[in-house]
């Protein structure tokens, strides 16, 4: 079963992850500070996407779970397996240009990582998957208050050690997709939740800290709300293949520019200007989809020349 307003939620968040990751090759340091993302000590629009993202694999989890939660515990297995493995291949060879360290934690990592706990806890009562989360948030403040917290700016992400903290916004997802008619509903509790978490920690991202967390979840929910009545058939659509729309922007343009900008020995495209780096980023999202499209066709015939 697919709900149409989670796909197309899913397809706005994954074109807003391809779309900040290009700008960001492309364009480097010399961006101006509003389309910046992932500095250390600030807060930019381009840090909620991925969050977005990983809010909306929450959604669609509980929709993974309910199609195969009468399949006898092997084939259940078989089904995460194939899932993770899914994922974990393409990240195998792309994880030296995503993070910049071969087996790095990236984009792709980070769900797999999250994936299982979110799929265990998805059994539960709404309220069980609640306290999950805010005993999450408890731990990253005692370790925060007490110094403990491990320095996350040297990684990607904050690397492995942060991934636990990211859960939260996934589990909120899993809330969010039992109520996918009623989502509003979590908007107060949402607001109240990031207010205080603001008030007790910097809502930075590289920190990964539980504020920035909240407020992710709160932003999810009001883009979530605000798009789920749209008819974007081309969006959906990326919402649906969202794995090969991420692989096609690395293996077309993200490694052939990384090997580019090393042969120059640059960090990114000098004397383009950041409004033609927003232009070019903008431009690439259709490219994809078309270049995705195309090989719906490519596969289609060869289907038809070779069936299995």
């Amino acid at each position: 079963m697919r709900i149409p307003a989670i796909d197309l939620f899913r397809g706005v968040s994954i074109a807003l992850m391809v779309f900040f990751t290009l700008i960001n090759r492309l364009g480097g340091d010399s961006l101006p500070d509003i389309l910046l993302h992932n500095v250390p000590g600030s807060l930019h629009l381009g840090d909620f996407v991925l969050p977005m993202f990983l809010f909306a694999s929450g959604m669609s989890l509980v929709f993974f779970h309910e199609n195969r939660k009468k399949k006898k515990g092997m084939n259940y297995a078989l089904d995460v397996v194939e899932r993770c493995g899914k994922l974990a291949l393409p990240w195998v060879f792309i994880s030296l240009f995503s993070s910049g360290e071969f087996l790095g934690m990236d984009e792709l990592m980070l769900n797999i990582l999250l994936f299982i706990p979110a799929l265990i806890l998805v059994r539960f009562d709404e309220k069980i998957i609640a306290m999950a989360a805010l005993a999450i948030c408890v731990l990253y403040l005692s370790l925060y208050w007490t110094n403990a917290l491990p320095d996350f700016t040297a990684h990607y992400l904050g690397g492995y050690p942060a991934a636990v903290f990211y859960l939260p916004v996934m589990l909120a997802g899993v809330i969010a997709g039992r109520r996918v008619e009623r989502t509003e509903s979590m908007l107060l509790p949402a607001t109240i939740t990031a207010a205080l978490l603001v008030f007790l920690v910097p809502p930075w991202k590289m920190s990964a800290s539980p504020s920035f967390m909240a407020i992710s979840v709160l932003l999810s929910l009001a883009t979530f709300y605000a798009v789920r009545n749209l008819r974007e058939n081309h969006l959906e659509y990326l919402g649906m293949k969202p794995l090969r729309y991420w692989i096609l922007m690395f293996v077309l343009l993200g490694i052939p520019l990384t090997y580019y900008m090393a042969f120059r020995g640059e960090n990114a495209l000098t004397g383009i200007g950041w409004p033609a780096t927003l232009a070019i980023s903008a431009l690439c999202i259709p490219l994809l989809y078309v270049a995705s499209r195309a090989l719906d066709r490519l596969m289609a015939v060869l289907r038809i020349k070779f069936p299995a």
